[in-house]
């Protein structure tokens, strides 16, 4: 088997998987699920909240770009995108914080690209082969949602 469809399998299984989990504990507990994600600010380790939401927010592609950002991206951003996850001190230069002023800065457009394609002096990897365009559109949403505490909200 060829190593790119190898990792696009791992990665599809581990996507499916976080998924189902989150879907899981959702039906189960519902009241829980509330508790938690009333507290302020986005959190990955839970499913988006419908009611924080804005008008017009799409939130089942949120919940989707919560998944892959949970799979991807959370070990080294962490759940809040504070840049403090379980990898964020075993990488240098450290993970970039998805909530500050400057990383809310940037266009959908720029953060589309940092998604995308390997960052150069970073640890960064792109995930254009893993992800389809589509689900990478989904991500950059989600982390939109997490700069903006919870809230999403769209720069183009």
């Amino acid at each position: 088997m060829r190593p790119g469809v190898a990792t696009g399998l791992i990665v599809s299984a581990g996507i499916a998987t976080a998924g189902a989990v989150a879907w899981g504990v959702t039906v189960l507990d519902p009241v829980a699920v509330r508790a938690v994600t009333a507290a302020d600010g986005a959190d990955a380790s839970t499913p988006i909240d419908i009611a924080r939401l804005p008008a017009g927010a799409e939130p089942v592609a949120l919940e989707q770009g919560r998944i892959y950002y949970v799979q991807l991206c959370l070990p080294c951003h962490g759940a809040r995108g504070d840049g403090r996850g379980e990898w964020a001190y075993r990488v240098t230069p450290r993970p970039a914080n998805l909530t500050s002023a400057r990383s809310r800065a940037r266009s959908d457009a720029h953060l589309f690209d940092w998604v995308s394609e390997p960052q150069p002096g970073t640890p960064m990897l792109g995930w254009k082969k893993q992800l389809s365009e589509s689900q990478r559109r989904q991500l950059v949403g989600y982390v939109r949602h997490l700069g903006a505490g919870g809230t999403a909200g769209a720069r183009h």
